[in-house]
């Protein structure tokens, strides 16, 4: 109905993040969010709980005193969701060696499937069920903590570093992989080279995905980036990967998915010189004591 605020738990979290960092800017780095979007979220927040919670005029952004009387109950209503989600997603486990792995889109569909046949090779049959869905790393680590997921796989690179407390959340590297220029070159010339004049057609990553801030670190080193002209916007690679095939323009790719594809459309790489290399990591809850899950980790490591 119109005017009515839906509540989403993901506000409680922007909150602490404000609160614990002092600063829009820093809060939404670690949310993984555009200041303006969380800016908006803590509005709506706000306006659900009829009242301001965060005083703006001050540095560092401090809790107003409704604020500072709401968040502890924020952290109590976090915690008891993510324990009932717990709770719930041991209800509807397939069996005693089912796991649930959270995953990126993209790694969900190559390298999980791959590591996941030749896990089970090693240690017997698993029932395995994937979530690759758009989350914060805070809603990936609190699925994790709650039970809800066993194993997140994500990327980490030095742009878009993973801050964890390894005591809580251990973690391990599963393999390296490299996001490279690609175009359909019997469709498309494109010269990256520093005496180029021509406007370059460029596929580009929406908003503030793992890959579009890889890719502008990139970029920012780059003599070319003036001369890149956005012609296609997507948040999944693979969407961008479609529009390299068909000739739009240059378009910074996973190797594997330029690999997995050229059987469609043969793809070039411009110039390995700007390409970047990322880390594929692992992460656990140290509190998930499951048999199945602890065995999938031994090995895990000791195919490192």
């Amino acid at each position: 109905m119109k005017g009515w605020v839906f509540l989403e738990l993901k506000w409680f979290e922007d909150l602490i993040a404000v609160a614990e960092k002092g600063h829009f800017a820093r809060a939404a780095d670690a949310r993984h969010l555009t200041q303006s979007a969380l800016s908006r979220r803590i509005k709506s927040l706000e306006t659900w709980i009829g009242t301001e919670l965060l005083d703006r005029s001050t540095h560092p952004i401090a809790l107003t005193p409704a604020g500072l009387e709401f968040i502890p109950t924020a952290r109590e209503i976090i915690a008891s969701a993510y324990e009932a989600r717990g709770r719930a997603a041991e209800l509807v486990r397939i069996s005693d060696r089912a796991v649930t792995i959270a995953c990126l889109h993209t790694l969900a569909l190559y390298f999980v499937p791959r590591r996941i046949s030749q896990l089970q090779e090693q240690i017997g049959r698993f029932e395995v069920s994937i979530i690759a869905e758009t989350r914060t790393i805070e809603e990936y680590l609190g699925s994790l903590q709650s039970g809800a997921t066993d194993i997140f796989i994500s990327f980490s690179h030095e742009s878009v570093p993973i801050d964890l407390d390894e005591s809580q959340f251990p973690k391990l590297s599963l393999g390296r992989e490299r996001i490279m220029p690609f175009v359909n070159s019997a469709l498309v010339d494109v010269d990256l080279a520093e005496d180029a004049t021509a406007r370059i057609p460029y596929l580009e990553y929406s908003g503030t995905s793992f890959m579009s801030r890889v890719v502008e670190s990139v970029l920012l080193k780059s003599h070319f980036a003036e001369r890149l002209r956005t012609v296609y916007r997507a948040s999944l690679a693979e969407s961008l990967c479609t529009g390299v095939q068909q000739g739009l323009g240059v378009g910074w790719l996973p190797e594997s998915i330029a690999e997995h594809t050229q059987n469609r459309a043969p793809l070039t790489c411009v110039s390995e010189h700007w390409a970047s290399q990322f880390e594929i990591v692992a992460i656990r809850a140290a509190s998930n004591n499951r048999p199945i899950v602890d065995s999938i980790w031994s090995e895990l490591q000791s195919a490192r």
